[in-house]
Parts: C-alpha cells; sequence; structure tokens
C-alpha cells in the first residue's frame, strides 16, 4: 500500500513561516498581488483572501513604513521588539489560511509551528542588524541588506507557491547552514528588546547597580565558591557581552562586582560559565540613547553593554579603571 501524497500546502507551510518572519509585510503584498496581476491564478489554501484592495493598501503602507523605520536604528529597534509580538500571530494566522480545508490535527500544529517559525526567523534576521548596530565597526548599507532580504524573501514565496517541496528542501537547507549564528542572534536580539524596555521605564527610577538580593539564582549560585563575593560592595547588573573570550559571539548575563576584578558570568545551554573581566583592559566608555558601551581592550575588540537603568557612565568608568 503505497503512503499517502503530502497535500502542498503543508509543504508550503515552512517556508511561508520563515519567509513572513523575515519580511511579513512584503511576503503578504506578494501574495494579494499574484492573483489580482494574474501571476497566479489560484493560491493554495484560502491565501486568496489576501488579493483585497484594502488588504493591499494596508500592507504596501506597512512595508513602507518598515522600510523607513529601518535607516533610523533607535525606530528600528522600537519596531522590531513590537513585532516579537506580531510576527508570530501573523505567521499563526497565514498558517490558518494556508491550510484551509486541511483536517483540524494538521491544522492547528501547522499554525503553532508556523507562529514558533515565524518567532525564530524575525528574532534571527533582526538579531543579525543588532549586532552590526551595537558593534563599533562601521553598519553595512541598509538599502543593500533590504534588497538582499526582499530577494530571498521574494525567491521563498515564488518557490513555495510552484514547487513547494523544492521551497521546503531550500528553507531546511538554509536554516541548517545557519545554526551555529542562530543562537547569538537571537540572543541578540532579546537583548535589543531588553534595552527597548530599560529605555521606556528609566523615568521611573535612576540608574544604578543591582544588590546581590536582586541577582537571578543561577548568578548567585556561580559566586557560592568565590571567597571574594560575601565581602562588601558585591553588586551586578544585566548586560550582554559581544566578542567576549571564551564566551559565544553575543552573550547575555549579568557583570558582578566583587571587590576585585569584575566578572560576567552568563548561561550556555544548561551551564553557568563566567569571564573574568580583569584579563581585559577597558579603553573607553561610549553612551548612546538605548545602552552603554564598555569597549574592552583585546583580540577581535570585545565589547560590554549595559541597559541605561543599570550603572551610569561614570560609575562604569570607576569599576573598570578607564583612563
Amino acid at each position: 500500500m503505497s503512503p499517502l501524497p503530502i497535500p502542498p500546502e503543508v509543504l508550503a507551510l515552512v517556508p511561508l513561516a520563515l519567509a513572513s518572519g523575515v519580511d511579513l509585510y512584503l511576503t503578504l503584498l506578494f501574495l494579494g498581488a499574484a492573483p489580482a496581476l494574474h501571476w497566479w491564478d489560484a493560491l493554495p489554501g484560502a491565501l486568496g483572501y489576501l488579493k483585497s484592495p484594502g488588504v493591499l493598501v494596508m500592507v504596501g503602507a506597512f512595508y513602507l513604513l518598515e522600510l523607513l523605520a529601518e535607516l533610523v536604528p533607535s525606530a528600528a529597534l522600537f519596531w522590531n521588539a513590537s513585532h516579537a509580538i506580531i510576527r508570530p500571530v501573523a505567521g499563526a494566522l497565514l498558517a490558518l489560511l494556508l491550510l484551509d480545508g486541511q483536517p483540524l490535527p494538521v491544522v492547528i500544529p501547522g499554525a503553532l509551528l508556523a507562529a514558533a517559525l515565524a518567532s525564530a526567523a524575525h528574532a534571527t534576521r533582526t538579531g543579525g542588524g543588532v549586532l552590526f548596530w551595537l558593534d563599533s565597526r562601521r553598519v553595512p548599507n541598509r538599502f543593500l541588506v533590504a534588497l538582499l532580504e526582499d530577494a530571498a524573501v521574494l525567491g521563498t514565496v515564488v518557490l513555495l507557491l510552484d514547487f513547494p517541496g523544492v521551497a521546503l528542501t531550500a528553507a531546511l537547507a538554509v536554516s541548517l547552514a545557519s545554526g551555529r549564528v542562530v543562537g547569538s542572534q537571537v540572543r541578540a536580539f532579546a537583548f535589543a528588546v531588553e534595552l527597548v524596555w530599560a529605555k521606556v521605564w528609566l523615568t521611573l527610577g535612576q540608574p544604578r547597580w543591582s544588590d546581590p538580593e536582586d541577582f537571578p539564582w543561577w548568578v548567585r549560585g556561580a559566586l557560592k565558591g568565590d571567597i571574594m563575593a560575601p565581602g562588601g560592595g558585591l553588586r551586578g547588573t544585566p548586560a550582554g557581552g559581544h566578542r567576549l573570550p571564551g564566551a559565544p559571539r553575543f552573550a547575555v548575563g549579568w557583570v558582578v562586582v566583587r571587590g576585585d576584578t569584575p566578572l560576567f558570568v552568563f548561561r550556555r545551554r544548561a551551564h553557568v560559565s563566567r569571564v573574568d573581566l580583569g584579563t581585559l583592559a577597558a579603553v573607553g566608555v561610549a553612551e548612546s540613547a538605548f545602552f552603554r558601551r564598555v569597549e574592552m581592550g583585546g583580540p577581535g575588540s570585545p565589547n560590554l553593554y549595559f541597559r541605561l537603568d543599570g550603572p551610569g557612565r561614570e560609575s562604569l568608568r570607576a569599576e573598570f579603571l578607564v583612563a
């Protein structure tokens, strides 16, 4: 008895979710315009409902807004942080349209899978941009990056409409190939969302270090065997580390001041690791509208990033002995 063929709508689910996570409004705009311009007479499932003129006008307006927002790093940060909620919801709704008419045991898991994939694609894509933005090196041309992203999304949508099996294979291959960088980029995106919230809530309090009772349990556990930890003056703050020795490309953790050299404590999978910052010499402290950066000397030019509700610039200069 031969196995039942997989419906093309199911094959198209993964590439559609990834495309919507990378560029939601271009995906919606192309899907809506395709039948209206007679590029495809029929779209799979109920995606044909996207050809409504009202939907196309609204989606086109949001596409232009996204392009404008991406030109300014601070605006892009707010925009992409808000889309941490919008992208998975949109991915699930697109899956419901795509899988219209399929059995319920296929539709519900498909919508959940699409939401997760759209969220992961958005976090990965945005996190890569955040790493460039946080870095002190030159940021690549935003128009060129947008053009490459748009070309990739359009190519994916064309494939899933004409050859859903090929589109699925290509999407899985790209996902596997990018596995080594996904972790750092997702962490960078999550840290960027924290920067936005810190900016919003800064008016409710003064920048400060946190006391030990405010440390996460895993940070307190990492300091149990440290003979310097029980001494006076122990304090810490959430931070992000970029290209620190012994850490991933970008790690999110806590900087803890113990009385001698500061530590950067972070979790990697199920393990808690530490980086002794005393081996690095701080060469400067910079401040932007969303973060403070301590530039550390050493190979790869590592940096530490602090939220605006954390220690102030002068406090960081004093702790890291910046000349």
